[in-house]
């Protein structure tokens, strides 16, 4: 059983060495424009999945040849090509940990379907300056190494507290609609007994 699930996706607008370290247990997913990557980047691939229509053809063969396995889409269809590689991999395989490299930037359209995959399952998206994923109610300890942190709710999160964090507040009542908790910084605790919330760990563009 693959330990570690990594997909690969567009906009392809990070950098291995930055995001991504090899592991024995991990299983190479490949989504569409994300395929371009792991060819150029003569990466194995375990799953490649998509309609690849933006896939540069001259890697089509390619990708279907040395891949272990190919869903191949219809380019007609109910979800977007990465919410169907999440949702296959949900449903059908074991594993312990779900991370999506690309999938920020890009389409406004895209980025929020990608954050409804991030509502829905529990799945890790990051680029070279921002990492994004949801925590269910508890306490959470929070290392971050990026310069900003925010916290969103995605469902109403009752008695959140924000610790250690150059920010803090205690038994905050945070609603889908109130954005009082972005621009924090640091790492620390935070724990809520109800909701669901979206963490953004980020960096300014150029600095």
């Amino acid at each position: 059983m693959p330990k570690n699930i990594k997909i690969f996706c567009g906009p392809n607008n990070y950098t291995l060495k930055s995001v991504y370290f090899e592991e024995p247990d991990e299983f190479i997913v490949g989504v569409d424009s994300g395929l371009d990557y792991l060819i150029e980047n003569e990466m194995h691939i375990d799953l490649a999945i998509g309609d690849f229509d933006s896939v540069n053809p001259l890697y089509l063969h390619k990708i279907k040849a040395e891949s272990k396995q190919v869903i191949e889409l219809e380019k007609a269809k109910n979800m977007t090509d990465l919410a169907y590689a999440v949702d296959y991999i949900y449903n059908s395989m074991d594993y312990e940990t779900m991370t999506v490299f690309g999938g920020i930037g890009g389409r406004i359209d895209h980025l929020l379907a990608n954050l409804n995959i991030l509502k829905k399952y529990d799945v890790k998206f990051c680029d070279n300056r921002t990492v994004m994923y949801a925590l269910k109610k508890g306490k959470h300890q929070i290392d971050n190494y990026h310069q900003y942190i925010s916290f969103f709710a995605i469902e109403d999160c009752y008695n959140l507290s924000i610790k250690g964090f150059r920010f803090e507040i205690n038994n905050y009542y945070l609603s889908t609609n109130d954005s009082l908790c972005v621009s924090n910084s640091g790492s620390g605790i935070i724990e809520f007994s109800k909701g669901r919330i979206l963490i953004i760990s980020s960096d300014d563009q150029f600095q």
